[in-house]
């Protein structure tokens, strides 16, 4: 089980990954390529190096491309956007 607290809001994208280092920074980096904002990061894991969530508030949609960017990053497991 992950726990975690999130506020949510209209407009998020959710990603599973492998709680590894560098994962945080490659999925700014690649929103920021891409021209989106973070407006708030949270983050949960089950244990060091096991599986997490990163449930990231956006400004703005993910189009189909730009959500394959960060599916395509390495670590990632799952990677959907959510509208509220």
């Amino acid at each position: 089980d992950i726990n975690m607290e999130a506020e949510l809001s209209s407009s998020m994208l959710y990603v599973t990954n492998e709680d590894k280092p560098g994962h945080i920074g490659r999925l700014g980096t690649v929103l920021g390529k891409l021209g989106i904002n973070i407006a708030n990061f949270n983050l949960g894991r089950e244990e060091v190096g096991g599986g997490a969530i990163a449930l990231v508030s956006i400004d703005g949609t993910l189009t189909e491309a730009q959500l394959s960017e960060v599916a395509a990053l390495e670590g990632v497991k799952q990677a959907k956007a959510l509208r509220f």
